[in-house]
């Protein structure tokens, strides 16, 4: 059996609530497409939120919706989800004015930016000027460890908890960001230049990738060089415990996103698609793993665990590894590996786990708007970050994380295999 006839038959198995599930045109329809459209009939995505979590969703929603924009071919989709974007977009800028309270809020902020400034180029706004500049200015005021690493979040309110600590998280905001912004007007600003622009962004990408790596090539949470929380004090370096599933993730993602926005004659683009591929392949290897010891392919909370008691599969990770192993197969970011294998090992991996997210978390709500379970709650470093912390973290319906990375998984399967019938 071929890739594509295997692939058939196992989007044909995913039904839910009776229903047969499948992407692309085996209904003639995109269930990407689908979970745009029910995420703005819940109205969601249209403006910031409080939540702990409210920057980065906003960000990956708006990265989501404009794939989606993209790709549909409906004239009315078009324009009612660039003035809904636009308007998530807009509303939000005046909330990111001052550069001194953007520097007390997470490296999350950053991938609103990459909106400000990819929305800049429509239009010529004050707000999103004003915005983008204050942003740019709290990348230099931006605490950093004594060896570099940006702290993920400056919180005045508690600054003990989160003194010294680097995440990946950050890279999927501040590494495109700081790109951006070098395109944008930092090229006379010598400040500016200290924080943003690609040297800047390939040294914090590269920095977390030796710091976190982990024998398997997989990378951990984050690390505290000071040693000040109990967690680091047990590694050489001050690197937390666990891998986990959406810190990896994350910076898996703004790794991918930093390779399409860098100019392909930078010096650091080459470094950028080796390391992709890098830490591509363990995450391959680990969903590999996943299905010799559990039966599934996916992400699991806690990645190096697979199986193991109180762990799960986690809907989001899963839908963002799915996403960037087909978008850097698609990209050729594994074209320098010498094991010829390992892109069409990406591929079959990246759609047996989004085939494992349409049968265990993808649901059909009674208005016929589409759902999603599994997605986990924030996981923090403030704390003690051991294996019990994170498998019991909480999980969510329709959070914007989970829906918003299955748009851009579902979008990129239906671009690599968008003629699939049975």
């Amino acid at each position: 059996m071929d890739l594509v006839q295997s692939l058939t038959s196992a989007f044909c198995l995913a039904l839910v609530e009776g229903r047969c599930i499948c992407p692309g045109d085996l209904h003639n329809e995109s269930l990407a497409l689908r979970m745009v459209e029910s995420n703005i009939a819940r109205h969601q995505g249209a403006a910031l939120t409080t939540a702990s979590t409210g920057f980065i969703q906003l960000g990956l929603f708006q990265q989501a919706v404009r794939a989606a924009i993209n790709a549909t071919s409906n004239s009315t989709q078009k324009s009612d989800w660039s003035a809904y974007l636009r308007n998530g977009i807009t509303s939000s800028a005046p909330s990111f004015l001052n550069a001194s309270l953007n520097a007390e809020r997470p490296l999350d902020r950053f991938s609103l930016g990459t909106s400000y400034i990819l929305q800049s180029e429509y239009e010529d706004d004050d707000a999103l000027s004003g915005a983008i500049e204050a942003l740019e200015q709290s990348a230099v005021l931006q605490p950093r460890n004594d060896n570099g690493g940006l702290w993920y979040y400056n919180n005045v309110d508690n600054i003990s908890a989160y003194h010294n600590l680097s995440y990946l998280d950050g890279m999927f905001s501040y590494a495109p960001f700081a790109l951006l912004a070098s395109e944008y007007d930092i090229s006379n600003n010598t400040g500016l230049q200290l924080a943003l622009g690609a040297e800047n962004a390939w040294q914090q990408i590269k920095l977390l990738a030796d710091v976190c790596q982990t024998p398997s090539g997989l990378l951990v949470h984050g690390y505290d060089p000071s040693f000040a929380h109990d967690w680091a004090k047990s590694s050489a370096n001050g690197a937390s415990p666990n891998v986990w599933g959406r810190s990896l993730a994350w910076y898996t993602l703004g790794l991918l996103n930093s390779l399409e926005v860098i100019p392909p004659d930078s010096h650091y683009h080459p470094k950028m698609k080796n390391l992709l591929h890098k830490i591509l392949i363990p995450q391959v290897e680990a969903a590999e793993r996943s299905f010799s010891i559990t039966g599934k392919y996916g992400v699991w909370q806690v990645v190096n665990e697979p199986g193991a008691e109180g762990n799960f599969l986690e809907a989001s990770a899963s839908c963002m590894t799915a996403y960037s192993l087909l978008k850097a197969v698609r990209m050729g970011s594994f074209d320098a590996v010498r094991d010829d294998s390992i892109p069409q090992k990406a591929i079959t991996v990246a759609i047996a786990i989004y085939e494992t997210v349409l049968e265990g978390f993808l649901g059909v709500e009674s208005n016929g708007t589409l759902s999603l379970n599994g997605t986990s709650t924030v996981a923090s470093l403030s704390g003690d970050v051991n294996y019990e912390y994170y498998v019991n973290r909480p999980t969510a319906l329709n959070d914007l994380l989970g829906t918003s990375a299955f748009v851009l998984a579902g979008l990129e399967v239906e671009k690599m295999f968008p003629k699939i019938s049975y």
